[in-house]
């Protein structure tokens, strides 16, 4: 196996312990620096990152909860792979979830508001792709969706869809990675769906989102 690079600088200053295990070894993997497939062990990442097994054992716990890794005891963690049946369920579920939110925004009257908001994502998400920070990218793109999904107040969707977020952010970052030209399209398809916010017209909104994400899987 090749060296194993992680970059510590993932996690922000004064991060706890856990979180400077799982961000370097997760945005590796959402970026394909650490490939499917890869084997990984706690004893290789604590040293990398100069810090004990525990935090890196929580970690790896974690990122094994949200799909990143498969842990086989006293061997290790294999990166997982994303195959196109697992893309398809992961978008059947942002569908459902999201365009359950939009009807919610709509019957309470807070689109203005929350279309607002989107726009404000939508500018982050320009910026990224203006300087080709396509992990940024990804970041923004899961944080658009993930805010009209909070626009339900429902709990449990705000857990379902902040578990998931790191498959979603590793399926965005691939199909970028591979075709520059999404980007673009990428975000003139959001605009379109935070004008449909805006504007209340939610019976638009998820086959508006069906037609963005579907192709994807």
């Amino acid at each position: 196996m090749p060296d194993l690079i992680l970059n510590a600088d993932a996690a922000p200053d004064g991060a706890p312990a856990v979180q400077r295990a799982y961000l370097p070894v997760a945005t590796a993997i959402v970026t394909g620096d650490l490939a499917a497939g890869t084997m990984i062990t706690e004893g290789e990442v604590s040293t990398i990152l100069g810090m004990s097994r525990t935090p890196v054992r929580e970690a790896f716990l974690l990122l094994e909860a949200r799909g990143l890794l498969r842990l086989y005891p006293k061997k290790g963690a294999l990166v997982t792979a994303i195959d196109d049946a697992e893309v398809r369920d992961l978008l059947e579920a942002r569908i459902m979830l999201e365009s359950t939110a939009a009807r919610t925004a709509a019957d309470r009257g807070d689109t203005a508001r929350l279309g607002s908001e989107l726009a404000r994502l939508l500018d982050e998400q320009r910026r990224a792709a203006a300087s080709d920070d396509l992990l940024a990218f990804a970041h923004a793109d899961h944080l658009f969706h993930a805010r009209v999904v909070e626009e339900a107040r429902n709990g449990v969707f705000d857990e379902i869809y902040d578990s998931l977020g790191p498959r979603f952010e590793r399926v965005t970052h691939r199909i970028v990675a591979r075709d520059a030209a999404r980007l673009a399209e990428f975000i003139s398809q959001h605009e379109q769906l935070a004008q449909l916010i805006a504007t209340g017209r939610s019976h638009e909104y998820e086959p508006a989102l069906r037609t963005h994400v579907m192709p994807l899987g």
